[in-house]
């Protein structure tokens, strides 16, 4: 575990954007090394299409995270031709430890739940107009006042209109669901769904499938909790929270 507040062995932090529940997104920093101390700064940018008419809602953020960075929308959004644009920025001055929290390299930490009314595709961006001076809104991230920004992972979320239709039902859930994927051209996709700790709990490989595929689950013999249903084709990965209660 590093040094609390001592950042200057500190690997970069990466950031990631996955569907959370209800239409909204979730933003997450992964450390690629064990850190506890000041997490100092965070700025990102969120895009989406103006002709969508989607709005973002007010940054949402539990009590670990809010101890640790409070985050919210830097300015008001910005339309550039047809696209919109919200920065967000956070500060922490207090210790991770402190607050209960420390990381362990290669987990992702919730920062914030960001509602999106209206379904469009949003995206987590650097691009020509958040690398603007003026914009400042590149992805940033200090820890103890050392510049560790790293890149972002996964960067699109698609608002549930993504070429691949998946629904997940109920969500959240007692550990009984059922998955629904509509796949118009034949593809290769593999399914999987993990737990938080990342460990594997159902994998199902489907080769040059078209049409709708349903699987029931359960997890009535497992830890509740928040899962992750992943689907991957090719080089794209969809990922979708399932929250057992």
């Amino acid at each position: 575990m590093a040094v609390a507040g001592g950042a200057q062995a500190q690997e970069a932090v990466d950031i990631t954007l996955h569907e959370g529940l209800n239409g909204s997104v979730e933003v997450s920093v992964v450390p690629r090394s064990d850190f506890d101390g000041i997490f100092s700064a965070l700025v990102f940018t969120l895009r989406w299409d103006a002709n969508t008419g989607a709005t973002l809602g007010k940054v949402m953020q539990d009590d670990m995270a809010s101890a640790s960075l409070t985050l919210e929308e830097s300015g008001s959004v910005h339309q550039e031709g047809t696209t919109n644009y919200q920065v967000y920025a956070g500060f922490g001055m207090q210790r991770l430890v402190d607050a209960g929290r420390t990381w362990e390299a290669g987990k992702e930490y919730l920062v914030a739940t960001i509602p999106v009314e209206g379904g469009a595709k949003v995206e987590l961006v650097n691009d020509a107009w958040t690398g603007q001076e003026r914009n400042n809104g590149d992805y940033y991230v200090s820890l103890g006042g050392q510049d560790l920004t790293g890149n972002i992972l996964k960067g699109i979320v698609d608002g549930g209109n993504g070429e691949l239709g998946l629904s997940i039902v109920p969500n959240p859930n007692r550990g009984l669901f059922n998955i629904t994927l509509e796949v118009p051209q034949a593809t290769d996709l593999r399914i999987e769904l993990v737990n938080a700790l990342g460990s594997l709990v159902y994998a199902e490989d489907l080769t040059e499938f078209s049409g709708t595929f349903r699987k029931d689950m359960d997890l009535t013999g497992t830890n509740s909790g928040v899962y992750y249903l992943k689907l991957h084709q090719e080089n794209n990965v969809i990922v979708r929270k399932v929250l057992f209660q």
